[in-house]
């Protein structure tokens, strides 16, 4: 299983909901990102966006016969900040659903939900935690928190899947997704704990130390998740 949900898989109510709550996350995120961004910024975030899109392309088999795949979110997070990297994954998710069939375009909402706005935000909270409690390698706080980000994801794409059984059914049988959260959660949780978040985590860190430099603004805001 991976963080894209095709569709089919959500109920109509769950799509219009994730709709309309990543609608406005994206939209403040714009609006935040468009305040400090130039023509540099728009260029280098567009090369990342790229790498983005081509890492997402890759998936690693998985118990089960499934696959599931890095994001490159995280690294985007830690260069450009949390508002570019949610503005530059939608895009990216957009172009996968419309043009790739990768995630379902009613889906479309809560896949950028789940990686777009929950992974940038889950590792910019994670980083400031772990500098209040007294961390100051920034690699190691890097690492960790593009793993829990990671897992975030993976989490909340298997609550989502898990819950359609239980809430919307007719003559006792589920109308979308069949299987239920103890499915689910172990599913999705197992292989990212293991083997996925790690590889994205040290991928972060691998890129992050030589790519920082290049990226000449935002530099105020990425100081603010890393440091």
């Amino acid at each position: 299983m991976n963080l894209h949900i095709p569709d089919g898989y959500l109920s109509p109510q769950t799509c219009a909901t994730f709709y309309a709550v990543s609608a406005a996350a994206v939209g403040y995120a714009f609006n935040k990102f468009r305040k400090q961004a130039d023509e540099k910024t728009y260029i280098q975030l567009s090369v990342a966006s790229a790498f983005t899109f081509i890492v997402m392309m890759f998936n690693f088999p998985v118990v089960g016969g499934s696959s599931a795949h890095i994001t490159g979110i995280p690294l985007i997070t830690f260069l450009f900040g949390p508002m570019a990297s949610t503005v530059a994954s939608s895009v990216v998710l957009i172009i996968q659903a419309l043009l790739f069939r990768d995630g379902g375009i009613l889906a479309l909402g809560t896949n950028i939900f789940n990686m777009a706005v929950a992974i940038p935000l889950t590792a910019v909270l994670i980083s400031k935690l772990l500098e209040k409690l007294g961390l100051k390698n920034e690699k190691v706080r890097i690492f960790i928190s593009s793993y829990f980000a990671m897992n975030i994801a993976a989490l909340l794409t298997a609550i989502e899947l898990g819950l359609q059984p239980l809430l919307f059914t007719k003559a006792g049988k589920p109308l979308y997704f069949m299987y239920d959260l103890k499915t689910t959660i172990p599913a999705m949780m197992i292989p990212h704990l293991l083997v996925v978040a790690v590889v994205e985590a040290a991928m972060t860190v691998l890129l992050y130390s030589p790519l920082k430099n290049f990226v000449a603004i935002n530099a105020e805001e990425r100081r603010g998740v890393v440091s």
